[in-house]
């Protein structure tokens, strides 16, 4: 039997757009965010995807309720069915290939794509898991691996989604990549996608929480989750890590960043980069 998928749409200010995207990330949806008619509209549509499995009615109340509180005031939401076959034909119309960083080019395994001598190719087919690398947080941790990583480092990718940054870091010439996502979904799609790229002997996908199941001191740990979640993980991510090592986390809205760099300080973090897109923030520590 084919599996029946719900598609949430939602009609919201421009502005709200990341914000509402990440909802639909959080809850495991994948998401497409169809552009605006003309650059004078002010509203765009955002998309979901919900596979019909499981408690997915609780799922799409959890979703309207954080819409609710993202937006500031209750939002439609507009309900639809689609079969498998028709998930896979929407977003091969909408997820193309794209550029992060100097070196990093994502691509799904349908598009051919003419490539540079340095290129490092993350092939990722668009999944229910969050990150397939075009939301700000998950492209701004991608820059900072790239920007921090050497080669021989061990990494530790905390909330790994869709495996982008385990991928990332092996691709960047990680020695040992450990990646860790409490959600069984999300560890299968994110083992998926790392056979896909050839990488099952260079990564490790577990299921937990957080830094439980990881023992061994990390030269990175990389967080691409939300603020409270970081905050969570800092006492383990500064006992996992060897001094000087580099703690990324992203997902961090705007306004929650200032909590995030205090608890840092707390927890013996020295800020040493810090970017904002699109008010979503990533930040770099180094442990002292």
């Amino acid at each position: 039997m084919s599996l029946r998928w719900t598609t949430i749409s939602v009609r919201v200010p421009a502005e709200h757009a990341d914000a509402v995207s990440n909802v639909f990330f959080e809850a495991g949806s994948g998401v497409q965010l169809d552009e605006p008619a003309s650059s004078h509209s002010v509203n765009v549509t955002v998309k979901g995807y919900l596979a019909q499995e499981g408690d997915y009615q609780q799922t799409i109340e959890t979703i309207r309720r954080r819409m609710a509180a993202t937006v500031g005031s209750l939002v439609d939401l507009e309900l639809d069915e689609i079969e498998n076959e028709d998930w896979a034909v929407s977003w091969r119309e909408s997820y193309k290939p794209f550029r992060v960083g100097r070196r990093l080019l994502v691509k799904p395994s349908w598009e051919q794509v003419k490539t540079a001598p340095d290129d490092l190719i993350i092939e990722l087919d668009p999944g229910m898991a969050f990150g397939c690398g075009t939301h700000p947080t998950t492209a701004t941790c991608m820059v900072f691996l790239e920007k921090y990583l050497r080669p021989g480092m061990r990494v530790y990718d905390v909330g790994t989604g869709s495996g982008i940054l385990a991928i990332t870091a092996s691709r960047l010439g990680a020695a040992a990549v450990y990646a860790v996502d409490e959600d069984p979904m999300a560890v299968r799609v994110a083992r998926e996608n790392i056979a896909q790229n050839g990488l099952e002997d260079q990564i490790q996908v577990g299921l937990g929480d957080l830094l439980d199941r990881l023992e061994q001191p990390a030269d990175i740990i990389v967080a691409n989750i939300l603020a409270e979640v970081v905050i969570r993980l800092l006492p383990m991510a500064n006992a996992r890590l060897v001094p000087g090592g580099l703690l990324i986390a992203g997902g961090i809205s705007a306004p929650k960043a200032a909590g995030v760099l205090e608890a840092m300080k707390r927890e013996g973090f020295e800020e040493v980069d810090l970017t904002n897109v699109d008010d979503w923030v990533s930040i770099v520590g180094v442990k002292r």
